[in-house]
């Protein structure tokens, strides 16, 4: 097989399995690794995949995701109009989670304008959300503890996910760095995803907030299926095919707002 034929054959296996380690490449395409490192370097290059820990994945697999400070203010008018509409779905006398993230930080901070609920339990593993309902008498807010990632402000590991087994709640809105049609929710860090997994665990309903920038984005973890999305709650930017081949893979509800 020519050099130029086995990358556009190994490119292909690469997007077709998302991860794949080199001694795979090598045993697929029966040449040394030594070769497949190269092909690799000129794909990686060209900017058509990543090089990651024991392997490879395609450029479209989201990395990595900014520090809290730039998510922040980045799409700042969705996240906002998102998190005051999805904190309407929220009732006196329920408990529910607020994964951590910048627009479940805004469903927190319209709490704050909703004097008429009462009796509410907030769990959270986000330092900021616990900052924002500090003072809020009508809600009890639970903290899960665990180690804190400083670029983002949330708890997570060990204690957090033993925290998050305890509970039974009636809602859980959970935030995504990525939203694949087919695969559902996916996270660029294997570390993270088991608290995440904990909170839809734990709750009745899952209600998934997230704008439209993240929608059509793949990372390289799932953690949830679309189908298994009771409620996306959006911008109204976000494209409206990818609406429609949400609904097709299964997702129950989307509200674009």
């Amino acid at each position: 097989m020519l050099t130029g034929e086995r990358r556009v054959k190994l490119l292909d296996a690469i997007e077709n399995k998302q991860f794949i380690s080199v001694s795979q490449l090598s045993e697929i395409f029966q040449v040394h690794e030594t070769t497949i490192r190269r092909d690799l370097d000129e794909l990686e290059s060209q900017g058509l995949v990543v090089r990651i820990h024991g392997g490879v994945v395609p450029a479209s697999i989201k990395q990595d995701e900014p520090v809290f400070e730039d998510r922040a203010t980045e799409n700042i008018t969705e996240k906002t109009r998102i998190g005051k509409y999805a904190a309407k779905f929220i009732k006196s006398g329920e408990a529910v989670i607020l994964d951590s993230g910048t627009t479940t930080l805004q469903i927190a901070k319209t709490l704050n304008e909703m004097p008429q609920l009462q009796n509410i339990t907030i769990i959270t593993n986000d330092v900021n959300i616990a900052s924002v309902l500090r003072s809020n008498r009508s809600i009890t807010t639970i903290v899960t503890g665990g180690t804190l990632f400083h670029d983002s402000y949330m708890l997570n590991g060990q204690i957090a996910n033993e925290s998050l087994q305890q509970f039974s709640v009636d809602k859980a809105f959970i935030a995504t760095p990525a939203l694949n049609v087919e695969k559902g929710l996916t996270h660029f860090n294997e570390l993270l995803i088991t608290t995440k997994k904990n909170m839809i665990t734990a709750a009745a309903k899952r209600i998934v907030v997230t704008d439209h920038t993240k929608i059509g984005r793949r990372a390289l973890y799932t953690f949830l299926p679309i189908n298994k999305i009771d409620l996306l709650i959006t911008d109204n930017q976000t494209d409206k095919k990818l609406i429609d081949e949400m609904y097709k893979n299964g997702i129950k509800s989307i509200e674009s707002v």
